[in-house]
């Protein structure tokens, strides 16, 4: 899988040859097929391998017992986001994605599934816990607010990291909690609510 992955990440997936992967796992091209069937297959193990890698040490998604519980937890799930955004294999992989959309469509939609998609669902949950326990005004709609959240997050660093890499003008941090005191500025109940 290491091999395969650099190789992924080096010339993307049409360009990828298994009988190099092979070679330079020190394996046959049989043990490769018997393992994963398809390059396909192979592509979709790493990529769901990089994102387990990435949420696997993620901020539990517990909104907390009082409005600071709520905005600490949701500044550490915001910096996490921002780094995982950052992070060079992401990039790479959202590079290869993009480069290889037309040929092999699936392949991105998969990414997005597992990304994109399923964090959406999570912070939607989320966040309609936070406006049961009375930390949200009751009209936000717990779907916008996951969506907003996300993008105002990762919109500009996707965009950044694909286009101009490393010039990162604040830490993820920073970014966070710029995002956060917007959310809450906008989203979060008062007395009155």
């Amino acid at each position: 899988m290491d091999a395969a992955k650099q190789s992924f990440l080096a010339v993307g997936f049409t360009d990828t040859n298994l009988d190099d992967v092979a070679a330079t796992a020190g394996v046959s091209k049989m043990t490769v097929y018997s393992h994963f069937s398809s390059k396909q297959n192979l592509f979709v193990a790493i990529m769901n391998d990089v994102i387990d890698v990435r949420s696997a040490d993620g901020h539990r998604l517990e909104v907390g017992s009082s409005p600071a519980d709520f905005g600490a937890t949701l500044t550490a799930i915001a910096t996490e986001l921002v780094e995982t955004v950052r992070d060079p294999e992401v990039v790479g992989f959202r590079r290869v994605l993009v480069q290889e959309q037309s040929r092999h469509p699936g392949l991105a939609a998969a990414w997005r599934k597992a990304t994109v998609v399923a964090t959406t669902a999570e912070l939607e949950q989320f966040f309609a816990s936070a406006r049961r326990q009375g930390f949200l005004v009751r009209r936000v709609e717990p779907r916008a607010v996951a969506s907003q959240f996300l993008w105002m997050l990762i919109g500009e660093e996707l965009d950044r990291a694909l286009l101009d890499p490393g010039h990162d003008t604040v830490t993820p941090a920073v970014r966070a909690r710029e995002v956060v005191a917007t959310v809450l500025g906008a989203y979060a109940a008062s007395v009155t609510d």
